[in-house]
């Protein structure tokens, strides 16, 4: 396939107004039309924004949840392409902002930790620059991210942290064990790449 007819293929499906009346009155095989026309460059866009593949499906999906919704508000005769880019680009642009926000206020909780009396996983995070704690705390996923800010960052204990997540005090326990192993992989890897350079 030439460039031009790559190009020429995402641009739309050659009826794009049909498929947006037919799309606007409920026709949901019609908007998966769509979405598959566009979905490959949404991808693209999304993963160019905001750095990160994984989140750029999230992004896309989300986009295109908001576009669905919106399509009443959508002219038939307008292209569809530019609006759906403009959709897909703003998740992104908000997206990249949450995520230096959370880093921020991450880094900013790195650095009020008030320190209880050391144990050896506060003696181990402490070794660590706060730089490269913070971005492994950045890489864990949400649920790890919430247990180890509860509980290390804030200083709340198991039952503290059970009533502030809203879950049950064992899974306290096990998220915390899996979060810690899953941050010493995160700061392993970490101190072995700073070591090869």
């Amino acid at each position: 396939m030439t460039r031009s007819s790559a190009a020429a293929a995402e641009s739309g499906p050659t009826d794009e107004p049909a498929l947006v009346r037919r799309a606007q009155s409920g026709d949901r095989a019609a908007f998966g039309a769509i979405v598959r026309a566009h979905q490959s460059a949404a991808l693209r866009l999304a993963t160019i924004i905001c750095g990160d593949s994984t989140e750029a499906y999230d992004i896309v999906q989300d986009s295109f949840v908001k576009a669905f919704h919106s399509l009443p508000d959508v002219r038939s005769t307008e292209s569809l392409r530019p609006w759906l880019m403009r959709i897909v680009a703003n998740h992104a642009k908000n997206a990249c902002r949450s995520r230096t926000r959370r880093d921020a206020r991450i880094e900013r909780q790195i650095r009020l930790r008030v320190d209880d009396g050391p144990t050896i996983d506060d003696i181990v995070l402490t070794a660590v620059a706060a730089e490269q704690l913070s971005m492994a705390v950045g890489r864990l996923s949400d649920d790890d991210r919430h247990v180890i800010a509860c509980r290390y960052f804030v200083g709340l204990n198991e039952a503290e942290t059970a009533s502030t997540l809203g879950v049950a005090k064992g899974t306290v326990k096990s998220r915390t064990a899996r979060a810690l192993a899953r941050l010493r992989a995160e700061l392993g890897d970490d101190l072995r790449a700073e070591a090869e350079q």
